[in-house]
């Protein structure tokens, strides 16, 4: 039998915890209370969780020189993104790592891997930096080696060691199934584009040039090079699978997997696809495409009537199903756009579609900037170049499908994980479905 006063003490002591459990619910940890979970992100979030740290040097940013991708107008960076394939080239590179530039043409990619940096240096400065999508084991960086001259080259990481290097233009990229890589040159043509692919995880059996002899498609353009022994100088260097494919203001191209590739111009479209180590076009026709990556290629082409129509195709053939008229337009195109079945988001939080109404809106990057400011105002006075590459504050690149962000300060970079909220759970269900 419980004594009496046993019983009483206890209830006692169980009422005084439950009255300051309701005092304390709405205090943040530094005053001694819990947050409330369901308040507003840029109201609650008072810290955020470290999970590794970059300390810059003066002069060195993470920033690309001089690089282009022929479907962008404007020369990176880009900030943000959630780093899928079809993304822009980010000096952030996922939650793993960073391309750096610094002073007297020196870059470098460094990797978190096994809570230390891991440091690829270069003497010369860096394009762009990639790893690829599938298992990030490779790193592929195009590096400025002369005023007009670049080399692409491709690394295993952890061990950095070098499996193949060319020379190219001032781009590359992987496919989407990140088993190829495409570069290119500009043509001395004029409205043309010099591209050729290598495979990721076997060695290049030969190099071969597009041949445009398919029968039942259009034959190329008058004085078109479709012989190796044709090509100049720089073209001849370019090692792999070579094609030259015409190229104008507004041009796109989308390269889904190591055997396919679509073109789009004003003047058309063309699927190519890589037949016993050469690229043979499958299919063209006209209208003007945009892709919904991962998903499917979109066209838009007039009918019999001009008036504009829609299509829809698989990535790997033009098998075009038409949209009924009342579905919604589909949004500007920006390589940014992650596309699911019913809808699209970029790492801005710009959204299309009806399903995505509903998904929270991203607010944890103005969080981190109100955070991270005073750190950002510190390192204006210990780095002079901090002016130049932050005049507004710190920089936010989200990286919401790994659940984490980077933060340039100015004098040093943060590795910071992002909140558990409901958009970044909606976020990893959308790209999972894709």
């Amino acid at each position: 039998m419980i004594p009496k006063r046993y019983l009483i003490a206890t209830l006692f002591i169980a009422a005084m915890l439950v009255i300051l459990a309701v005092v304390q619910a709405n205090r943040g940890p530094k005053q001694g209370g819990v947050m409330v979970t369901d308040s507003p992100i840029v109201l609650s979030m008072e810290t955020f969780e470290t999970l590794a740290q970059f300390e810059l040097q003066e002069g060195w940013a993470p920033r690309f020189t001089s690089a282009l991708d022929p479907d962008q107008p404007d020369p990176w960076p880009f900030p943000g993104g959630f780093n899928t394939p079809w993304e822009q080239a980010s000096p952030y590179l996922r939650d793993q790592g960073l391309a750096l530039n610094g002073p007297n043409g020196k870059s470098e990619v460094v990797l978190w891997r096994g809570l230390e940096w891991r440091r690829y240096r270069f003497d010369v400065p860096l394009c762009s930096a990639r790893l690829d999508p599938d298992r990030w084991k490779y790193l592929l960086v195009t590096l400025r080696t002369g005023a007009e001259s670049f080399e692409t080259r491709l690394l295993e990481v952890p061990e950095g060691r070098v499996l193949w290097a060319t020379e190219s233009g001032p781009w590359s990229r992987f496919s989407w199934d990140g088993r190829s890589v495409l570069f290119g040159l500009p043509s001395p043509l004029g409205d043309s584009l010099f591209l050729a692919t290598r495979p990721v995880d076997k060695e290049l059996k030969e190099t071969t040039l597009a041949s445009w002899d398919e029968k039942g498609l259009p034959p190329p353009p008058k004085g078109w090079i479709t012989r190796s022994e044709d090509l100049w100088d720089d073209g001849k260097d370019l090692q792999g699978h070579r094609l030259l494919v015409p190229w104008q203001a507004g041009a796109r191209l989308w390269f889904p997997s190591q055997d396919r590739l679509w073109t789009s111009d004003a003047s058309g479209w063309t699927l190519w696809g890589l037949d016993d180590g050469s690229w043979r076009r499958i299919d063209a026709g006209p209208g003007v495409l945009q892709a919904h990556p991962p998903l499917a290629i979109g066209r838009v082409s007039l009918d019999e009537y001009g008036m504009a129509v829609r299509h829809l195709a698989p990535l790997d053939a033009a098998s075009w199903e038409v949209l009924p008229a009342g579905a919604p337009p589909w949004p500007a195109y920006d390589p940014a756009w992650v596309w699911h079945p019913t809808g699209a988001i970029d790492a801005w939080d710009r959204r299309w579609g009806s399903d995505l109404a509903e998904l929270p809106h991203e607010r944890q990057r103005e969080a981190m900037a109100r955070v991270y400011r005073s750190e950002w105002r510190v390192s204006t006075g210990l780095r002079a170049s901090v002016r130049g590459w932050l005049p507004a504050g710190p920089e936010v690149a989200m990286r919401e499908a790994q659940s984490a962000a980077w933060v340039w300060v100015g004098n040093r970079i943060l590795l910071v994980r992002l909140r558990s909220v409901e958009r970044l759970r909606r976020i990893k269900s959308l790209l999972k479905g894709t």
